[in-house]
């Protein structure tokens, strides 16, 4: 019994070793594709930036396109489960569409770094389109369809739309600022924008009284 328990728990501090080590390879990664971009950046240069040996990035990735949406899901999921943590208070059906707003802004604002490989390197990657990562990205946005559909259902929002439209409706009016503020600096932050941009989402999809 006691050598099973040690067992255990060598397999559990050796996990919890494997995970930090890949979120310190994706770290240092981000650094790199954040600086030079996806073509220009090397696996050399990635675990320089990592403080690894190349043969070590093999250990747990396949590919630099591989850290690369790596670096998408991991980001992506931190910010589903701080949507959930917060959601789960929240019962007002606008204020709760309000709350994923006001949570995409904060992420990309408080990560440029990550926002920046988001939207303009993966952003369009068919590839990207294809893995396991971007249904993780979905699985997020997913939470704006089931906002929508939710004030569908309570007679609060119109119901001759698509939640997917609604959905892109959304992400359009965050990606095109936060793009503009990684190009060009401005505005100074994009959570300032908030309730502008909820006020233009509640024009187009709320029932007209």
């Amino acid at each position: 019994m006691k050598q099973n328990a040690e067992s255990r728990k060598t397999k559990t501090v050796n996990k919890t070793k494997n995970r930090l080590k890949k979120i310190a390879i994706l770290e240092g990664a981000l650094e790199v594709f954040g600086e030079k971009g996806f073509e220009a950046t090397t696996i050399t240069a990635i675990c320089k930036s990592a403080k690894i040996a190349d043969a070590t990035l093999y250990e747990y990735f396949e590919s630099k396109e591989d850290v690369l949406f790596s670096i998408a899901e991991h980001y992506t999921r931190q910010h589903l489960d701080n949507m959930k943590r917060v959601s789960h208070f929240i019962h007002n059906t606008r204020e709760k569409m309000r709350l994923i707003i006001q949570s995409y802004l904060e992420f990309y604002e408080d990560n440029p770094l990550y926002s920046s490989v988001a939207l303009l390197n993966l952003k369009g990657s068919r590839s990207f389109l294809k893995s396991p990562a971007y249904q993780v990205v979905r699985e997020a946005s997913r939470s704006i369809v089931d906002a929508f559909n939710e004030g569908v259902e309570k007679r609060i929002y119109r119901d001759d739309i698509d939640g997917y439209l609604v959905r892109n409706l959304v992400l359009g009016f965050i990606e095109h600022l936060t793009i503009q503020w990684l190009l060009v600096k401005r505005p100074d932050k994009i959570s300032l924008f908030r309730d502008t941009i909820f006020d233009m989402v509640m024009q187009s999809i709320e029932k007209k009284s």
